[in-house]
């Protein structure tokens, strides 16, 4: 199988290579290679698969059991009177089973309900892994946009600014400008500079959370298409979305389960005060050899009712009864603690997306606005009305406006997938939804290679 893989990796690079062009990896092709290779998602489900197996584990202990055992001894034996001596070796050998039906075991039963509550409970936590993927897979994705974009504006400031010094530096030759309009000017690019050097550091790290999912190096993934409606979440009633997370939220459906199988433990530490009975049969076969008891064999059935009835162990039943029974006070204090926290959460979370919505608008009436101002001041600029200064503030004010809008968008759409992922019902159908508003770019170069 690994070489398998590996020829089929060969030939996809090989296929890449003589490809004229490859389309950048998209949303749901993350969220497939994460769903593999991601070790948090792996490792939820090999607990789940553990935590599964105590059914039938416990299920086992009410079933009929049989065992078998053998066993072989060798005897050097010397028989001696007045007028002889006997010396003889011989083996004994012999072979029993035994098999057990259980009848009556209240906490073998207790701590089979038990366990198929923390087997749901293992079930919900699975899901709720998954559902943290598809947030963690969006987070990771976005962000390299996020810090994309923020790239590309940074690239754009240092140009313009490297032009405006360039334009300073000639109106000051030419005896229009003071010096103090060309240091203003250097000043200022010098700060775009190290505003592009942050952004880039802050894309490559972007890239290196995705490896992290993935364990892929990717170089190129597909851009967001900023013509991407903005609407508000559906339903839009606040208490629907609080109905929904009560229903639905999975850290409410597993605090419900740590109560059930809570109670079930106090049934099973209870049940240490109680009676056991048993169907028991058993068969055993001996025999000896040697002259003396030459022939000497054995066989012995039995059948029997073994009945148990514990009366004292020293206090520890009663202690394990307290213990339990503070197990379950902690189990709903739990639960009502998740419920309190799922209920704030969804309130911050619906109104977050809700703000979101309206400051997606109002950045992007501000980033209008600013390019109608950099063209007032400039024109003011070229009539001398107003100064250098003005002009770089103004610009500054420019792409600031525009790193806003595109974080206020990707802000928008991670707190949409989080509304839903506190209400419980996040699928991968939702980013499915937001795949479909992703540019299909085509570019020249592979989109990742696999890391060892």
């Amino acid at each position: 199988m690994p070489a398998f893989k590996g020829f089929k990796h060969a030939i996809t690079v090989i296929l890449c290579l003589f490809s004229t062009t490859s389309l950048a990896a998209n949303l749901i092709d993350v969220l497939q290679q994460a769903a593999e290779q991601d070790p948090q998602i792996r490792a939820a489900n090999a607990a789940m698969l553990a935590e599964l197996e105590l059914v039938p584990q416990s299920r086992a202990q009410l079933l009929p059991t049989l065992t078998i055992s053998g066993n072989t001894t060798k005897f050097d034996r010397e028989l001696s009177d007045d007028t002889s001596t006997i010396t003889e070796e011989f083996n004994a050998n012999g072979y029993s089973a035994r098999f057990v039906q259980p009848l009556i075991h209240l906490d073998r039963w207790y701590q089979l309900q038990a366990a198929k509550s923390n087997s749901n409970q293992a079930l919900l936590e699975y899901e709720d892994a998954k559902q943290d993927l598809l947030i963690r897979v969006a987070q990771a994705y976005f962000s390299i946009l996020r810090t994309d974009d923020n790239l590309s504006s940074a690239l754009a400031q240092e140009k313009a600014f490297n032009r405006q010094l360039e334009q300073t530096q000639e109106r000051f030759e030419v005896g229009v400008i003071a010096i103090t309009g060309v240091y203003e000017s250097r000043a200022a690019h010098d700060l775009a500079r190290v505003e592009r050097i942050t952004r880039e550091e802050e894309r490559d790290n972007s890239f290196t959370a995705l490896e992290s999912l993935t364990k892929r190096v990717y170089t190129k993934i597909t851009p967001l298409n900023k013509l991407m409606p903005i609407t508000p979440p559906e339903p839009v009633q606040l208490q629907s979305w609080i109905d929904l997370a009560l229903a639905n939220n999975l850290s409410l459906q597993i605090a419900r389960q740590q109560i059930e199988a809570a109670r079930h433990q106090v049934k099973l530490s209870k049940a240490g005060h109680l009676p056991t009975l048993d169907a028991v049969a058993n068969y055993s076969h001996d025999e000896q050899g040697g002259r003396t008891f030459l022939g000497n064999e054995s066989d012995i059935s039995s059948y029997a009712l073994e009945f148990n009835l514990p009366l004292f162990t020293g206090g520890g039943t009663r202690s394990k009864v307290r213990e339990a029974n503070y197990r379950l006070i902690q189990a709903k204090e739990n639960y009502e603690n998740a419920y309190r926290q799922v209920r704030q959460n969804i309130q911050t979370q619906h109104r977050s997306v809700t703000t979101d919505i309206l400051r997606i608008g109002a950045r992007k009436l501000a980033l209008k606005s600013s390019q109608s101002a950099l063209e007032a001041t400039e024109g003011g600029y070229e009539v001398g009305t107003r100064n250098v200064v003005d002009v770089l503030q103004v610009k500054d004010t420019l792409f600031q406006s525009q790193r806003d809008y595109h974080n206020a968008i990707y802000d928008y759409i991670i707190n949409s997938l989080q509304l839903k992922r506190i209400a419980g019902t996040l699928e991968e159908s939702d980013l499915a939804k937001l795949n479909q508003w992703l540019k299909q770019v085509a570019h020249k170069t592979t989109d990742f290679t696999e890391t060892p």
